[in-house]
């Protein structure tokens, strides 16, 4: 009876044991999750996340290349490209008064008018620029308009103020509000005129003529438009974005800083400052 009893005991002893072993193994045995799970590097989901674009996120970024501004395009192969400056409009800083002929200077002192004396009677507004925009940056050129009519920077000297459009056939932005400047043409005092640039149409080259005329023409724009000669990449240089304007006085300084991707109302705007 002892020799069963003793024998009872050492088979529990080894089962209690075995017990044990499988608890042990089971205890350190990873679970199914994390045997399946694949290394996960955060940094790298984040940037993931922040690469994909939904449709409703791109879109706005499309359109506003498509229907706001459009990057200047680079010019043929023919003819040196305009380099490519800063993207925003920013406020440049006052350059020195251009030297210029006798004038009226207001008491103030900040305020002096520019160009030639209009004429008595006649649809005439008094142009107001202030001093610290007359800069020394004088426009000298020559070139050829869209039907061929060679003209230099004597275009200004007939206005008080002259607004030159720069635009392109291939930005949608400058298409839709070829309108609003054909109807500012009407609105101009005599004192006043506008030009555009065609920045995609190049002096000696056909390319875009025709594109370039049909759009002015559904407008209804019949203003004066330039293109772009050897003598005026020094400012084509500084326009990378289209639709974007300028002013010039009488004698073809340069009025303020360019208005670098400015839309029409931006324009109106400005020009609204300089008539009293």
């Amino acid at each position: 009876m002892e020799k069963v009893m003793k024998k009872a005991a050492e088979v529990v002893v080894i089962a209690l044991a075995t017990l044990g072993v499988l608890f042990l193994v089971l205890l350190f045995l990873p679970d199914d999750e994390e045997e399946s799970g694949e290394p996960v590097n955060a940094q790298e989901t984040v940037a993931a996340a922040e690469a994909q674009e939904t449709p409703e996120t791109a879109k706005p970024q499309e359109e506003e290349t498509a229907a706001g501004t459009a990057p200047a395009e680079a010019a043929p192969a023919e003819a040196p490209a305009p380099e490519p400056v800063s993207e925003e409009i920013s406020e440049a800083e006052p350059a020195p008064e251009a030297p210029s002929g006798p004038e009226t200077t207001p008491p103030s002192g900040e305020q002096t008018m520019t160009g030639p004396v209009p004429a008595e009677g006649g649809n005439t507004r008094e142009v107001v620029i202030p001093a610290s925009e007359i800069t020394d940056r004088t426009l000298r050129f020559g070139t050829t308009t869209l039907d061929e009519q060679k003209v230099t920077q004597e275009i200004f000297s007939d206005y008080d103020l002259t607004v030159v459009y720069v635009w392109g056939t291939y930005c949608p932005s400058c298409i839709r509000e070829m309108g609003d400047y054909a109807q500012l043409t009407g609105e101009l005092p005599d004192n006043v005129n506008l030009v555009g640039i065609v920045g995609d149409v190049y002096d000696g080259i056909e390319t875009n003529v025709d594109q370039a005329n049909e759009i002015l023409k559904d407008a209804g724009a019949e203003y004066r438009n330039l293109r772009v000669s050897d003598d005026l990449y020094d400012i084509m240089r500084e326009i990378q974005y289209l639709p974007s304007a300028f002013f010039a006085d009488g004698d073809g300084h340069i009025i303020g800083e360019i208005m670098n991707g400015a839309k029409y109302p931006q324009v109106r705007k400005r020009l609204d400052g300089y008539l009293q």
